[in-house]
């Protein structure tokens, strides 16, 4: 299935008009709260999700960097998301990519989803503070959460 079907298919489940705009890009704002852009890649079938998190914090970035960093390990904790930064805009982007070459519309509302879910959960650990808190704990609090249980390290 292409994007603009994706698309359409998603705007009329949601009872509005989702389209891409000239430059290939489509705005979603959900819970009002979080945006969330869905750019079709020009030269492929690749589509790229993404929002921004948050700023960079002015202080302990290393231990803020270290968080995002474990939580990107496999894609374990972010559902095959990554964090980027934004350096120009000084922001934390969560990103995606779907290839739409294999994917129906169940798949690609499917990634959207778990998308948007991701977002809110790692808002939440922000707003809780969960990203300045010591490494010892975050990291704790990952491996219990078994993000890697899947995958076998040698």
């Amino acid at each position: 299935m292409n994007i603009r079907d994706a698309l359409a298919e998603l705007g009329h489940q949601m009872g509005l008009n989702v389209t891409l705009n000239e430059e290939g890009v489509c705005r979603l704002v959900f819970d009002e709260r979080f945006p969330v852009d869905i750019e079709a890649s020009p030269d492929s079938d690749a589509v790229h999700l993404y929002s921004v998190l948050c700023p960079i914090p002015p202080d302990d970035k290393e231990r803020f960097y270290q968080r995002l960093l474990e939580a990107n390990l496999f894609g374990g904790d972010t559902d095959g998301a990554w964090f980027a930064l934004d350096g120009a805009h000084g922001e934390v982007v969560l990103n995606r990519t779907v290839s739409m070459a294999n994917t129906d519309y169940r798949e690609f509302a499917d990634a959207l989803e778990g998308f948007v879910n991701h977002l809110e959960a790692w808002d939440d650990k922000l707003a809780h503070g969960e990203l300045s808190e010591s490494a010892e704990g975050f990291t704790a609090d990952i491996a219990a959460n078994d993000a890697m249980g899947g995958f076998i390290r040698a």
